[in-house]
């Protein structure tokens, strides 16, 4: 069982848009591609466009850019990157790291992204995270 990279408590198994995570009270752990498999069903499930979307603004969740937390599957330090305006706990190898409100937040302002909404090619990059 995956431990909380904040915490170190063990994390629970649960599903976000029929993906299974893993969870915790402080955030959401994603394998690699999760993140990539959980956007795109939004992105097909949700209209191009929608009435929303007209009050829709970027949401800018707090960071601290001194933080750094391990990978809860192989322990090395994951980078911070930025992706759509939130920043995530990326390792290379496994997966990334969202505190709690951040998958909310990129999902947010990725309904900001025309390309999002439109074109999977321009997405495939991302299947990386």
């Amino acid at each position: 069982m995956r431990t909380c990279p904040i915490s170190g408590k063990p994390m629970t198994r649960s599903s976000i848009g029929g993906v299974e995570v893993d969870l915790s009270d402080h955030g959401v752990w994603l394998d690699k591609g999760e993140l990539y498999l959980i956007t795109e069903k939004l992105r097909h499930e949700e209209p191009s466009w929608m009435v929303s979307d007209l009050f829709r603004r970027e949401s800018k969740p707090p960071v601290d850019p001194e933080r750094r937390l391990a990978c809860p599957v192989c322990g090395a330090t994951m980078e911070l990157v930025k992706h759509h305006g939130v920043h995530l706990d990326w390792c290379r190898e496994h997966g990334v790291w969202l505190d709690d409100g951040e998958l909310d937040a990129l999902q947010n302002n990725l309904r900001l992204d025309p390309l999002f909404v439109g074109k999977i090619a321009t997405r495939l990059w991302e299947a990386r995270y």
